[in-house]
């Protein structure tokens, strides 16, 4: 594996990381944080956060945005609005064990949109990736019970959850597209901005309804989470990884979502770390790394 790609793993696999904590965040809270102001707040506090470090680029980074202003303005639709948003209000109806399992599935339709539209072949080796991940996934979500999967019921959150992985992997393939000469805090801070500003009607027809993030623990503390880690380091480093080695490698990474979810449940929620995850991961991890890492070369006499 050369450096590049491990730059890229480690890029993807943090992102990962601090998405598997906004999902759990986002299921802990869901009776008390309603998902558009959560949305609307977390990335308003992420364009602020950013707008210091992408400041001596603003005038050339909006230059770029406004040549491309249909693009990026499509990429803040897709991932700040309507995939957030879609994933909280998947996780006010679905129980995490079901969400963690349709999340699992976010590489097949990455790959199969990258293949739709960017014409990127699918290799036998990516497809032997993915299954051998999403038997590792399976098998830490069934609590290695194989049988416990026959038992789940899917409702209406495992279809937002599902609609959201498929707007995330439109995303993913626009990433392909990102205008030369935007720098990456720069098409973060626009996609901040630009998704908070789509979600903010919906914000507001929430506030009307007498929703509102609540000034507590839970609501501050999911804010900071979500702007600072689940927004401004997810971002910055899944749109780095993407770049590096493409929407294609990157998202088998996020393949990691659930593994690390059930890692941060044990931390923060007191459940205990069984078998069937030390069993679990080590299968998910290695799916991840033999579906995005090139084969060895073949010597040739």
């Amino acid at each position: 594996m050369n450096r590049n790609f491990m730059i890229a793993a480690a890029l993807a696999a943090t992102a990962s990381l601090c998405w598997a904590g906004n999902w759990v965040l986002g299921r802990a809270i869901r009776a008390d944080v309603p998902p558009f102001g959560l949305t609307f707040w977390r990335w308003a506090l992420a364009a602020v956060i950013l707008l210091p470090f992408g400041w001596s680029r603003l005038r050339a980074d909006w230059a770029v945005v406004r040549a491309h202003l249909p693009l990026v303005a499509g990429m803040a639709l897709l991932s700040a609005a309507m995939f957030q948003s879609m994933t909280y209000i998947g996780l006010h109806s679905t129980e995490a064990i079901n969400a963690l399992l349709v999340s699992a599935t976010m590489p097949v339709f990455i790959v199969i949109i990258a293949f739709v539209v960017l014409r990127e072949r699918v290799t036998a080796r990516q497809a032997v990736g993915i299954g051998v991940s999403f038997c590792g996934v399976a098998f830490i979500i069934a609590r290695g019970d194989p049988g416990r999967l026959l038992d789940l019921h899917f409702n209406v959150g495992d279809a937002w959850i599902l609609a959201a992985l498929v707007v995330w992997g439109l995303y993913s393939v626009l990433l392909k597209f990102k205008p030369a000469g935007l720098s990456a805090v720069g098409l973060t801070f626009f996609i901040a901005v630009m998704g908070a500003g789509f979600i903010l009607p919906l914000h507001l027809w929430e506030v009307a309804r007498g929703l509102t993030v609540p000034l507590t623990a839970a609501g501050i503390g999911s804010v900071l989470y979500t702007g600072i880690f689940a927004s401004v380091v997810a971002l910055l480093s899944y749109n780095a990884a993407v770049a590096r080695i493409g929407p294609s490698r990157s998202v088998f990474f996020l393949h990691l979502m659930p593994v690390f979810g059930a890692g941060l449940a044990v931390v923060f929620l007191g459940e205990r770390l069984e078998a069937f995850h030390l069993i679990g991961f080590p299968i998910a991890l290695g799916g991840v790394l033999f579906a995005t890492s090139s084969p060895p070369a073949v010597a040739r006499g």
